[in-house]
C-alpha cells in the first residue's frame, strides 16, 4: 500500500504487529498503523482510505479484538493523541472523548460523585469502544448499558465530515449500536448524582464479584460469546456443563475460572482461538440447539 508520507504528522507504522495493541496478544500486522494528532489528521486519512478504496478499522484499547494470524490489509487507527481524550463535566452531564479510557473515567464519575457507571469498574478499554459496541455489566437489580446514559455523540463519517447525533438518532442493543458506520469522537454521558463514598463502595462490591467469577488478568478478550435471550442459562454456565473448562487447541485454552473466556495460554494463533470458538458453537448447538453468537470482533 502507497501510504503518502506527508498525510500527517502523527505516529505512522508500516507492518506494525497489532498482537502489541490487544488483549489477546494475538494477531498478524497491518499494512499500516496510523495515530493522528488530531480530528484534522483524522479526516485526511478516512478521505483517503475513501479514495484509494482501502479498509479502515478503529481500534481503542483492544480489549474485545481478535486479530487474525495474517493481519488486517488495510490502515488501521488508534485514537490515542490527547486531542481524542478531553474530558469535561457539567452538572451531571460528561462529555469523554473517544480515546478516554473506560477505568478512568468510572474513577473520575466516582470521585465527583456522579452516579451511572459503577457496572462498568473492570472494563477496559476506551469510550468509543464500550459506546460502539454497548459495554454493560450488573448493577444490581438491573443490567445497566454505557448506552443506557448517552445523550449525544460527535462522529465522523467514511467521507470525512463531522456530525452530532442526538439520542434519538442512537439505537443500542446487547453488546451492538447502529454505530459501526461511524468513527466515534466524543460522548455525552447524562449521569445523576449521588454521595462519593457510596459509589466507591459500590465499584468496590461490583469489582469483588466480578474478580470472583471472571478472567480480569491474563491474555484474553473478555466474554467470548454473548448470552443467549431468554434462555435459562448463560453461555459460561453451558459451556460449563458441557465440560469444555480448560479445553486446549494449540496455544489457546478455554479458561478454567469462567467458561465464557479463552485465554492465550503460550502464544495462541487466532486459528487456535477460532478452533475452540468453532468447537464450542458445535457442543452448544448439538446438546442446547442454540447458535451462539460471538461478542468478539474478528478482525
Amino acid at each position: 500500500m502507497n501510504f503518502p508520507k506527508d498525510l500527517i504528522k502523527g505516529n505512522v507504522v508500516l507492518g506494525e504487529k497489532l498482537g502489541r495493541h490487544t488483549s489477546f496478544r494475538i494477531g498478524g500486522p497491518a499494512a499500516v498503523w496510523a495515530q493522528p494528532r488530531d480530528v484534522k489528521e483524522l479526516k485526511r486519512i478516512v478521505v483517503f482510505a475513501q479514495e484509494e478504496r482501502i479498509p479502515v478499522f478503529v481500534i481503542g484499547g483492544g480489549t474485545n479484538v481478535l486479530v487474525r494470524d495474517e493481519g488486517f490489509n488495510g490502515i488501521v487507527i488508534h485514537l490515542g493523541s490527547s486531542a481524542f481524550k478531553n474530558i469535561r463535566i457539567s452538572g451531571t452531564t460528561v462529555r469523554a472523548g473517544a480515546g478516554y479510557g473506560v477505568p478512568a473515567l468510572v474513577r473520575l464519575c466516582c470521585d465527583k460523585g456522579l452516579s451511572g457507571l459503577e457496572s462498568l469498574v473492570g472494563i477496559p478499554g476506551t469510550v468509543g469502544g464500550a459506546v460502539c459496541m454497548n459495554a454493560g455489566g450488573w448493577s444490581s437489580p438491573l443490567y445497566r448499558n454505557i448506552g443506557d446514559y448517552v445523550t449525544g455523540l460527535k462522529v465522523m463519517d467514511n467521507k470525512g465530515d463531522i456530525r452530532t447525533l442526538r439520542k434519538r438518532a442512537l439505537s443500542f442493543g446487547y453488546r451492538c449500536s447502529n454505530l459501526s458506520s461511524y468513527i466515534i469522537l466524543e460522548a455525552d454521558l447524562k449521569l445523576s448524582q449521588e454521595e462519593s463514598s457510596a459509589l466507591k463502595s459500590r465499584c468496590l462490591k461490583f469489582l469483588k464479584m466480578k474478580g470472583d467469577k471472571q478472567v480480569l488478568d491474563g491474555s484474553s478478550a473478555g466474554c467470548v460469546f454473548k448470552n443467549p435471550k431468554d434462555f435459562q442459562f448463560t453461555t459460561g454456565q453451558m459451556i460449563d456443563m458441557l465440560g469444555l473448562k480448560g479445553r486446549v487447541m494449540g496455544g489457546a485454552q478455554v479458561s478454567r475460572k469462567h467458561a465464557n473466556f479463552i485465554v492465550n495460554r503460550d502464544r495462541a494463533s487466532c486459528k487456535d482461538v477460532l478452533k475452540l470458538v468453532d468447537m464450542i458453537k458445535k457442543e452448544v448447538m448439538d446438546n442446547y440447539n442454540i447458535s451462539l453468537e460471538l461478542e468478539i470482533k474478528v478482525v
